[in-house]
């Protein structure tokens, strides 16, 4: 009897590899397939991709005691359960997991798996040896999976009866326990081998840069890892070429360059490279990679294939990009303004200068970085300026002091200099703003008011009106200064650093909140009695909203941004000045209000103006301004009407823009002239600028602005301008 049973076994496998081989042969044949299965005396299963049994032979209902329906379409472990954690249940999973990933015939020697015996009577311990052969359709895809097993349980019955046993003796005997000796052996080395691969594998996996593998001269994909499907956004790509599976990477020229490293053995780097990747939409979407192409070299020395690695940076090349557009508009702004601007390092170290400083000394650019600025002051003014300067940097004091600063004419001209710190989270100070204002004529007012006070050849009235233009002056440069000083601070602290990091989180936020829906649909799917009302409504509004709030304050913030550029342009651009008719000018801006005064239902009366000579796009924008702002705060349920009259004095000219629409606080009346400041209840679109970029036209106009007003009564804005504008003067 154990004779006839080896007898068999040896015959059963001696035929599953011939068999096997037949059965593909006549399958590329086109014979007839199902005949074929169905007629072979050895157990046949075949299955889905998704491991779900599509059909089997009937040696196959045979050997494991089941009705052909009790098994057609349910998932092989669903059909046959055991405990996942036995070593049957894992040796069975990792076999059909290489056959659908590596699409390769995958062995499995001996393999302990209970099958349950019928009618209910519990589970009958079987052994078995197995093989898993894909099968593929004629585009090379994995179609199914075909799974010939042979039932050795009576063989390793036996093999483990002879062990305790004296039963086998002689020639027989041995070569029996020969080959099981060494089925053990491959079975062992196989399973050595499958944790090595599987831990392998775990490491590709999980490797935090993308990791693929190439094979051959057409570049096909023979593993790609999860770092690697997430940037492509595919996940079906192993046993495709590149150019079948990222058709759009083809006219981008990577298909060039792994020819080219496939033909010359040389590997290919890439820094930032630009990729348009389509993903899971239709839309392609740029990316930027870190990447190396490695040839693969075989046994002969030649290249068989090509190693891919590298790093998705769109993220870093954005924090980067982002970071260089907030430079390159803080340097904008810095150049449109009149005011010197300069900064330095915390130890003093000048590296940075705006255009206008260039232009005022005339220098070569960087030639006054370091310490180089100081020889642009007069002598007698050098040593007072480094001893402020260097008390400044040991205390942290602001700097303020006035010297002369050679002109690009070569005349020393007086300047006054202001620096602030700006200090870090620790209270360490990182960067020194300052400004240089050109206070050469208010100085030499200064010295003719001295020198008519001491000939006292001046008549008194003489003496104040110089006096108060004089205190005029005065305060106007430090209004102008600190109005700069205020600008610095901003654009290079408040503005800038918030914003880009606000932006970045938000990308961050946008991404978790992905995972986190991703994450929720799968509970609410599974058990959704888990969700709790409050974790739905965080999940489905709450989440949503906040990012969304984010995002418009941050592009609110942007917007501001860009209205202080545009302001900053505006306030750059030379003047050109031209008689102005200034009954035809307001005339053409009342037929553009004329809409929003009939919806308003108010009026807009111009009475007799005079004329003046001066730049006409900055007075229009003065006066377009003042009168849609009229417009726009008239009082609900009062007849507006605005009235702008004009008189003429001589040098100069004055006009008023006078509404009977909500008033003003006497509180604000300085206020609403800053940049960002509004007066009253916010219920109009404005950002705070119009009336800031109001009074600096009328200022590089020569001119004055100013406001009367009674809550609830109305307004009067009074514009005084020379009546022709002088163009001598420099600001500085």
């Amino acid at each position: 009897m154990p004779g006839g049973v080896l007898n068999k076994a040896r015959l059963q496998a001696t035929n599953f590899t011939g068999e096997l081989v037949r059965i593909q042969l006549k399958v590329l044949k086109s014979i007839n397939f199902e005949a074929l299965f169905n007629a072979s005396p050895n157990p046949y299963v075949l299955l889905n991709p998704s491991l779900v049994i599509m059909g089997m032979n009937d040696a196959y209902l045979r050997a494991t005691m089941r009705k052909r329906e009790e098994l057609v379409g349910r998932g092989m472990f669903e059909a046959f359960p055991s405990d996942p954690d036995s070593d049957g249940h894992r040796q069975l999973r990792a076999s059909f997991d290489r056959v659908i990933q590596e699409k390769v015939t995958d062995h499995l020697p001996l393999i302990a798996y209970a099958i349950p015996l019928p009618d209910g009577q519990g589970f009958e311990e079987r052994y078995w040896s197995a093989t898993h052969t894909p099968l593929f359709n004629e585009a090379g895809e994995l179609i199914s999976i075909l799974q010939h097993t042979v039932d050795v349980t009576e063989l390793h019955q036996l093999r483990t009866f002879a062990k305790t046993s004296a039963l086998l003796s002689g020639p027989s005997a041995l070569i029996e326990t020969d080959m099981f000796r060494r089925a053990q052996a491959v079975q062992e080395v196989n399973q050595t081998l499958s944790r090595e691969r599987q831990h392998l594998q775990d490491l590709f996996e999980q490797a935090p840069g993308f990791i693929a593998a190439l094979s051959g001269p057409d570049h096909v994909f023979t593993m790609a890892n999860a770092a690697y499907r997430k940037v492509v956004g595919r996940s079906d790509l192993v046993g495709k070429t590149v150019q079948d599976a990222l058709p759009e990477v083809v006219e981008q020229g990577f298909i060039d360059l792994l020819d080219r490293v496939y033909q010359t053995g040389e590997p290919f780097v890439g820094r930032g490279v630009r990729i348009l990747l389509k993903q899971d939409s239709e839309e392609a979407e740029e990316h930027f990679l870190d990447f190396v192409y490695q040839p693969i070299f075989g046994r002969d020395g030649k290249v068989s294939g090509i190693f891919v690695q590298g790093h998705d940076v769109t993220d870093h090349r954005r924090a980067q990009n982002a970071l260089r557009e907030s430079e390159e508009r803080f340097r904008a702004i810095a150049n449109s303004i009149d005011q010197l601007i300069w900064a330095t390092r915390p130890d003093g170290f000048h590296d940075y200068y705006n255009q206008r400083w260039y232009e005022y000394t005339g220098v070569p650019e960087g030639s006054t970085d370091g310490a180089g600025w100081n020889g642009m002051f007069h002598p007698d003014d050098q040593e007072a300026a480094w001893k402020t300067w260097r008390q400044s940097l040991a205390t942290g004091e602001p700097y303020h002091i006035e010297y002369r600063l050679r002109h690009r004419s070569g005349q020393y001209r007086w300047v006054l200099g202001r620096a602030q710190p700006v200090y870090d989270e620790h209270g360490q100070i990182t960067r020194w703003y300052g400004t240089c204002t050109d206070i050469h004529d208010l100085k030499q007012a200064q010295d003719e008011l001295r020198a008519s006070r001491e000939r006292a050849l001046q008549s008194e009235q003489e003496t104040s009106r110089l006096a108060a233009m004089l205190a005029e002056r005065v305060s106007e440069l430090d209004a102008a200064n600190e109005e700069i000083q205020r600008f610095a601070y901003i654009v290079s602290h408040d503005l800038r650093a918030p914003l880009v990091n606000i932006m970045g989180f938000t990308s961050e936020l946008e991404n978790a909140q992905k995972e986190i829906e991703r994450f929720y649909r799968k509970i609410v799917e599974a058990q959704p009695s888990l969700v709790a009302p409050d974790a739905r409504a965080a999940v489905e509004t709450d989440l949503s909203e906040a990012i969304g709030f984010i995002r418009s304050s941050t592009a609110k913030m942007d917007k501001l941004i860009n209205a202080i550029l545009k302001l900053s342009r505006e306030g750059r651009r030379v003047l050109a000045p031209e008689p102005i008719s200034m009954s035809n000018l307001l005339e053409a801006q009342h037929r553009s209000l004329a809409h929003q005064l009939h919806e308003r239902g108010a009026k807009l009366i111009i009475e007799a103006v005079p004329d003046l000579v001066s730049d006409r796009l900055a007075v229009e924008q003065v006066f377009g301004n003042l009168i849609d702002n009229a417009v726009k705060y008239l009082k609900p349920g009062r007849p507006g009407r605005i009235l702008v009259r004009g008189r003429d004095l001589g040098l100069s000219v004055r006009y008023e823009v006078e509404d009977n629409g909500r008033g003003i606080d006497e509180r604000d009346y300085e206020r609403i002239f800053d940049l960002f400041r509004r007066s009253g209840t916010q219920d109009q679109q404005g950002e705070g600028i119009g009336l800031a970029h109001v009074r600096a036209l009328v200022r590089r106009l020569g001119g004055t602005i100013s406001v009367s007003s009674r809550l609830g009564e109305g307004s009067t804005f009074t514009v005084t301008l020379p009546k022709t504008i002088s163009m001598s003067s420099e600001a500085a």
